[in-house]
């Protein structure tokens, strides 16, 4: 009998524990207290930019963060996002911008959202406001103290 104990006991004991112990190091995050983080993340979104606020607005994103602009080239890290998204900034301020979320989903460390925006642009050096719509897919890591932050961004317009 404890031959059969140690033949086929321990390993399932072991892989029994194993298997909880995976369990316990990932914090559960239900699908509607992550629909709620998006939400707050992208009434921050939205708050930064109205102010101009680059450096608020990068402070929503993961160090390794990857942007993916249309008609351009990925910019992957803070940095490349920063050096891509400052001239904008100066360039245009918004006057209106609305983020509806239309679907999240998170799944222990990773979560996405995907909807629409509306937004007028208004030219800082004068000029024509330029409107627009488009549509985007925001992936979310969770950071190490739990929180979340933008990992990758992808959007395009759906204006010519």
């Amino acid at each position: 009998m404890r031959k059969l104990w140690v033949a086929f006991g321990v390993p399932v004991l072991a892989l029994v524990l194993l298997g909880l112990g995976g369990c316990v190091t990932v914090p559960a995050t239900s699908q509607k207290a992550f629909s709620q983080t998006v939400k707050g993340m992208f009434d921050k979104w939205v708050a930064t930019c109205h102010a101009g606020d680059v450096e608020g607005w990068l402070a929503l994103w993961d160090e390794g963060g990857i942007q993916l602009p249309p008609g351009a080239p990925m910019n992957v890290g803070k940095a490349a996002i920063r050096k891509a998204e400052v001239p904008l900034f100066a360039a245009f301020k918004f006057e209106t911008f609305v983020i509806n979320v239309t679907t999240t989903y998170v799944d222990r460390d990773l979560g996405f959202a995907c909807g629409t925006t509306t937004y007028t642009l208004a030219p800082t050096a004068g000029g024509d406001k330029m409107k627009g719509d488009a549509k985007f897919e925001t992936l979310f890591k969770r950071q190490p103290d739990g929180s979340w932050k933008v990992f990758t961004d992808t959007f395009n317009s759906n204006v010519p």
